[in-house]
C-alpha cells in the first residue's frame, strides 16, 4: 500500500447534474469545485449507473450493479470500500441525511463511524424509515397499500407529502450543508493525525427546493419557496413552473458549492489537502422536462438524469473526454492506493483502463416490501458513441449517437436498426452475467480481505 495519501475524501451531493457544474457544463455556480477542478483529473463523461440513490450508490461504494441488491438494503455479500480500506489500517466514518442510505438498509457495513442523522431527520422518507422499524406500523403500512393498489398508493403519496411538509412547518428535510459541515469539521479536528476515510454526501440540490435566502432568486423567504414547491404538480409542471424549479436548484447548486468551498478551505487550512485523496461526484442528476418528465424518477435514464460529475484530486491535472462510470470509482481508489481489489468488485481503476461498455439500470419500486420488480427492467448501455435504453416496463426501444447527440432528440433505432439489436444483445448478455454473478456471491462467505483478494 502507498503511504503518500493518509486521508481519503469522497464527496458525494445528491441530485447535482454534470452540466450545472461549471468546468463540465456552461453554467457559472461552481467555483469552489473548479477551485479544486483546476488541480484535478476532470471526467467530463462520467456516468452513473442507476438514475436514483438506490440504483447508484450500489456501483460508487461496493462497485456492484444495482439488480445485484434488487432493493434498498444493501446485499451483505458485497464488500464495500469502507471495508477494504479498514482493513488497511484507515478510520472509516461517513456522514449524511439520506434515509435510502440509512444503517437500516446497510449502508454502514464498514464504516467505524456512520453518522446518518435518521433520529433527527424531518424528511417523509426518513419518517417511514422510522416506521419501519416497527413491525406493527411495518405490517399495517403494507395491507394498506395492498388494499389501494399502486396508482392510488402514489398518489395518496403525494398528498401525505404535501400535508406533511404544511403541518409539521418543516423548512429543510434534510440537513443542510453548512450543518452538515459542522459535524464534519468538528470530527475533523479529533482526527487529523491518524489514517482515515471519509465519506460526506451533501442533500442540498434534492427537492424541495429551499436554498437560505442568500441564494433564492424570485422568493422573499425560504417559508415561499418551500409552498411554491409544493403548489407544483410534478407531474406535470407549467412552463413558467420549471423555469422558477430551475432557479431554485441553481441556488442549491451554489449554496452547496459553497460548503463544499468551505469544508475544503478548512483541509487547506489545517495542511491535510497535501496528504489528501479527493473525489467529487454526485450519485445522479434531475430532468427539468427535457424529455417531458420532472425529477430523477426510476424510469428515467436519459443523460440530464445519468450524466454526473466526476473530480479527482491527488493525481495529477488533466481533463479526460470519454465516457466513465461510477462502477469504476472505488476500485480506482484502491488503485491510487496499490490496494488490490476485491474479487466482488466488478469496475477497473479508470486510471489504467477506460470503461468498456457502461449499464445504467433501475426497475419499478415495491413500495410494499421495500424491493424492486425486477420482472421487467429499465437498462441503458453505452458503448463508444451510442447508447440503448431497454424499457420492459413501456415495452420500448431508444437509439442515441450520444457523440452529435448529447440531449438525446434523436432515435435511432428506426435508421439504425443494426446497432439498436447490436446492444440490444450485450444488454442481454449483461443481465445473464448478473444472474450468474448473483449465484457466485452466494456461495462466497464474507471475504477475508487480508488473504483473499483476487481481483480481476
Amino acid at each position: 500500500m502507498k503511504d503518500h495519501f493518509r486521508h481519503i475524501f469522497l464527496i458525494t451531493v445528491d441530485c447535482l447534474r454534470a452540466d450545472y457544474v461549471s468546468c463540465i457544463g456552461d453554467m457559472d455556480l461552481t467555483p469552489n469545485i473548479d477551485k479544486l477542478a483546476r488541480d484535478s483529473v476532470v471526467f467530463t463523461r462520467a456516468f452513473a449507473n442507476g438514475p436514483g440513490t438506490n440504483q447508484s450508490f450500489p456501483a460508487i461504494l461496493t462497485s456492484t450493479y444495482f439488480f445485484v441488491h434488487g432493493g434498498l438494503h444493501l446485499n451483505p455479500k458485497c464488500t464495500t470500500l469502507a471495508e477494504v480500506l479498514s482493513r488497511y489500517g484507515f478510520r472509516t466514518v461517513a456522514f449524511h441525511s439520506n434515509p435510502f442510505l440509512s444503517k437500516m438498509f446497510g449502508w454502514d457495513k464498514g464504516f467505524h463511524e456512520f453518522y446518518d442523522f435518521m433520529d433527527v431527520v424531518e424528511a417523509p422518507s426518513a419518517t417511514v424509515t422510522r416506521l419501519q422499524q416497527g413491525k406493527l406500523v411495518n405490517r399495517l403500512t403494507r395491507i394498506a397499500l395492498r388494499m389501494l393498489g399502486a396508482s392510488y398508493s402514489r398518489k395518496i403519496q403525494e398528498l401525505l407529502k404535501k400535508v406533511y411538509y404544511r403541518f409539521l412547518k418543516i423548512k429543510k428535510p434534510y440537513l443542510e450543508g453548512k450543518e452538515l459541515n459542522q459535524h464534519v469539521i468538528n470530527w475533523i479536528k479529533k482526527h487529523k493525525n491518524e489514517r482515515f476515510f471519509l465519506w460526506v454526501h451533501y442533500m442540498d440540490p434534492h427537492e424541495p427546493y429551499i436554498p437560505p435566502e442568500d441564494y433564492l432568486d424570485g422568493f422573499s423567504s425560504r417559508e415561499e419557496a418551500l409552498e411554491f414547491n409544493l403548489s407544483v404538480n410534478m407531474n406535470n409542471p407549467s412552463r413558467d413552473n420549471v423555469k422558477m424549479l430551475k432557479q431554485l436548484y441553481e441556488g442549491e447548486v451554489r449554496y452547496v458549492d459553497k460548503c463544499i468551498g468551505e469544508l475544503f478551505d478548512y483541509i487547506e487550512e489545517k495542511k491535510l489537502l497535501g496528504s489528501s485523496l479527493v473525489v467529487v461526484t454526485a450519485d445522479h442528476g434531475h430532468a427539468f422536462m427535457e424529455h417531458g418528465r420532472f425529477g430523477h424518477a426510476y424510469d428515467i435514464l436519459y443523460n440530464e438524469v445519468i450524466h454526473v460529475p466526476l473530480i479527482v484530486y491527488g493525481v495529477g491535472r488533466s481533463t479526460i473526454d470519454v465516457n466513465v462510470q461510477l462502477l469504476d470509482l472505488s476500485p480506482t481508489i484502491l488503485d491510487v492506493m496499490g490496494i488490490e481489489h476485491p474479487s466482488t468488485f466488478l469496475g477497473e481503476s479508470i486510471l489504467k483502463k477506460n470503461s468498456g461498455v457502461i449499464f445504467s439500470e433501475s426497475a419499478k419500486p415495491d413500495l410494499i416490501n421495500l424491493r424492486y420488480d425486477l420482472s421487467k427492467k429499465v437498462v441503458s448501455c453505452i458503448r463508444g458513441e451510442y447508447k440503448l435504453i431497454l424499457n420492459e416496463l413501456k415495452g420500448s426501444l431508444e437509439l442515441y449517437n450520444i457523440k452529435r447527440d448529447f440531449q438525446e432528440k434523436e432515435n435511432l433505432c428506426r435508421c439504425n436498426g443494426k446497432k439498436a439489436g447490436e446492444l440490444l444483445s450485450i444488454v442481454r448478455e449483461h443481465l445473464r452475467n448478473i444472474e450468474k454473478y448473483k449465484m457466485r456471491i452466494k456461495l462466497i462467505e464474507r471475504e477475508n480481505m487480508g488473504h483473499n483478494f483476487s481481483g480481476k
